[in-house]
């Protein structure tokens, strides 16, 4: 059955612990509750989850956990390789799993140009022939896939949807009407904007936090109660803010371990949140828990 890319999406953490070894048991227990919140669904390996540091066959061994810890709900793995060759051989790779999915940035620091952006992705449907959604965020890869490009990629009904970072309310705007992609933000604080303009949904770290807030804004929107999910977003403003304060996922994981959710370690080049910022995030949190939708 194909997967209807709405709704809202957790980009999963990665846990780790005893120096770096994925904490399988963590992640399953995560999954589970997180699953229970009523989320649409898992986009595993990509940033929030350290895709780009995995190790060979940890994608894999995650994808596993997720299908056993919450079988219900679709999967969609991250594309880590730059260069099209590598990227190809990895979405052949993950394809072969038979995910929901695959979220695809266009090459990082080699900045190519809008043909060189298309080819790749074309590249990138024939050889996993799955749905793949996009994922357009210029601040990490130096590029903006521009709307033709997007409008031409999307004649290819594989191309699925874009997850679309930095660009703007009048860029999101052009994406949901001259486009026939499903639109998902990833700016976790502009989730209430992007879906009052009609976006279909978000992928969205900062939603570990209090899920069920999120799942129940995105519902009031769709049942035309702005008012109430306007209170949602003000009150999770603050706890979104903080969340990225400093380089996701640090922020995110301290959360999640001072709620005994997993550890707080990452791998390098990314170190943990500052003690400032872990306060910060417990005064935010205390203020969320009393907050009732």
């Amino acid at each position: 059955m194909p997967v209807n890319f709405s709704g809202v999406w957790i980009p999963i953490v990665t846990p780790f612990c005893c120096g770096g070894v994925i904490d399988h048991a963590a992640l399953a227990c995560l999954a589970r509750h997180l699953a229970g919140q009523g989320i649409a669904g898992f986009v595993a390996g990509a940033t929030t989850g350290e895709g780009a540091l995995l190790h060979p066959g940890e994608q894999e061994a995650i994808f596993d956990t997720l299908r056993g810890a919450a079988p219900e709900l679709p999967v969609v793995l991250g594309v880590t390789q730059f260069a099209t060759e590598a990227a190809v051989a990895q979405a052949r790779s993950l394809a072969a799993l038979r995910p929901d999915g695959l979220l695809v940035t266009p090459p990082s620091y080699l900045r190519p140009s809008q043909q060189g952006i298309r080819r790749h992705f074309e590249a990138l449907a024939q050889a996993a022939d799955l749905p793949l959604l996009i994922y357009n965020i210029p601040y990490r890869t130096g590029v903006t896939i521009e709307l033709e490009t997007l409008q031409a990629l999307a004649t290819d009904a594989r191309i699925a949807g874009i997850k679309e970072c930095g660009g703007g309310m009048e860029r999101m705007q052009r994406l949901i009407n001259e486009t026939p992609l499903r639109v998902l933000t990833g700016d976790d604080n502009q989730i209430f904007m992007a879906l009052c303009l009609g976006a279909d949904g978000a992928i969205a770290a900062a939603a570990h936090v209090r899920t069920e807030l999120y799942v129940r804004m995105f519902d009031l929107l769709r049942e035309g109660q702005l008012a109430q999910a306007r209170r949602i977003h003000a009150a999770l403003a603050s706890i979104v803010g903080s969340l990225f304060a400093e380089p996701n996922p640090a922020p995110l994981k301290a959360w999640l371990a001072s709620e005994e959710w997993c550890e707080p370690e990452l791998r390098l080049p990314f170190v943990p949140a500052s003690l400032k910022l872990r306060e910060r995030l417990l005064a935010d949190w205390a203020v969320l828990q009393k907050f009732e939708a």
